[in-house]
């Protein structure tokens, strides 16, 4: 059978201990969790993580991607290449050291791959852990309060979409980079406050005149919300930029992620003792 021939062909190229399976089982790409949307569009075959150094090398599940068109053996009759909605797909024999699977590929451009890593890494964008001292119960009216999220995610992130095509990998590389922390605090006629950096952790032993780089001081008590408490919000603001080996990168706009809080001010009374 000229399938199966072809099959033993990438079994060779594997080297070695490769097994391969006589039978061909075409994918669209989704059911082992590859795939990509970008504006609605769905893109079979697309990758995430460090991609293959190069046409015919392993992935980092070692598997090779090989071009069904480029196995001589196959029979003429098999079809290689369709259109999809618009979007071309090719025909590759995913060829890993326990299997091989026919995975239909869309031959998307670098923009599109872009598209495809910045949705995924919008999913992975953390929201900031709100750490204040006073905590958030026990705010006190002209008391600064300092403001600071968990420097562990107060870190870049970046996701690799890829695809391979006939010629080789197609990659793009979507990276957000925080650039500050924002505190909406939740306050009538209060302002934004904008930190660069992560803030500053308060510790015990501070000084109580020490100030923090990042910090909100509360003019009112909460008792003046009918709830008793002020709605705070406390940001990062991430700069998104790509770059791709097939096509001209740039910056895209800012993506926030934000968690919200309940902030409790009080207002504490002097007591003069003459």
């Amino acid at each position: 059978m000229r399938i199966l021939r072809g099959l033993v062909l990438i079994g060779v190229l594997l080297g070695s201990g490769f097994l391969p399976l006589p039978a061909l089982a075409t994918d669209d790409g989704h059911s082992d969790g590859t795939g990509g949307v970008a504006n609605g569009a769905i893109f079979a075959g697309v990758q995430y993580g460090t991609p293959p150094s190069g046409k015919g090398k392993k992935d980092t599940n070692g598997c090779v991607w090989v071009p069904a068109g480029e196995a001589s053996t196959f029979d003429s009759a098999v079809v290689d290449k369709r259109v999809v909605n618009g979007v071309t797909q090719r025909l590759f024999l995913r060829a890993c050291p326990k299997s091989i699977q026919g995975v239909w590929v869309s031959q998307v451009s670098g923009v599109n791959l872009a598209k495809v890593s910045q949705a995924m890494i919008e999913q992975r964008l953390p929201k900031p852990k709100i750490g204040s001292a006073p905590v958030t119960t026990q705010g006190i009216v002209n008391v600064g309060m300092w403001l600071w999220t968990d420097s562990a995610q107060y870190t870049p992130v970046s996701v690799t979409a890829w695809v391979p095509t006939p010629t080789g990998i197609a990659q793009a590389t979507t990276t957000a980079r925080p650039q500050r922390l924002v505190y909406a605090p939740g306050e009538p006629g209060g302002t934004l406050v904008s930190c660069n950096g992560s803030g500053d952790v308060w510790r015990t032993w501070y000084p109580d005149d020490l100030t923090s780089s990042c910090m909100y001081t509360y003019r009112h008590s909460s008792q003046i919300n009918a709830r008793g408490k002020f709605g705070a919000e406390l940001s990062i603001v991430w700069g998104i930029s790509w770059s791709s080996n097939v096509a001209a990168g740039r910056a895209l706009p800012d993506y926030i992620t934000t968690t919200q809080t309940d902030v409790t001010v009080r207002e504490i009374q002097a007591v003069i003792v003459n």
